[in-house]
This record gives C-alpha cells, sequence and structure tokens, in this order.
C-alpha cells in the first residue's frame, strides 16, 4: 500500500466531487500529467512515483 503525499495546500480547498476523480486516478496508478477540473477551472497535475509514495503536486507549466 502507497501512501499518497499532497504537495501544494490547495487540495485542501478542492470540492469534493472533484477529489473524488482525482482518488480514482491514483488508485487506477495512471501516472504522469493530468488536466482535471477544480471548482470551475481546470488545472495540471502531476502524478508520480516516488519508492513507496505517490507524490501529486500541481503542475503550473503548461
Amino acid at each position: 500500500m502507497a501512501t499518497v503525499v499532497f504537495v501544494d495546500d490547495d487540495f485542501r480547498r478542492m470540492p469534493r466531487a472533484d477529489m473524488a476523480r482525482l482518488q480514482r486516478l491514483i488508485a487506477a496508478g495512471k501516472y504522469g500529467e493530468h488536466r482535471i477540473a477544480f471548482g470551475d477551472r481546470q488545472i495540471n497535475v502531476e502524478l508520480k512515483k516516488q519508492g513507496d509514495k505517490i507524490v501529486v503536486r500541481i503542475s503550473r507549466i503548461s
């Protein structure tokens, strides 16, 4: 079982439905960059596996 680490504090403000979509991506093991909903806008999120951790961060680079 991997530990999920959210790097930015922006994830605390994410609506519940959008967080559920993100958690489904994490559970499916789909690593890399994804474009997901964050309220009324779209953001780029990077999922990366580092050892036994899954690091989730907002990618500011388009």
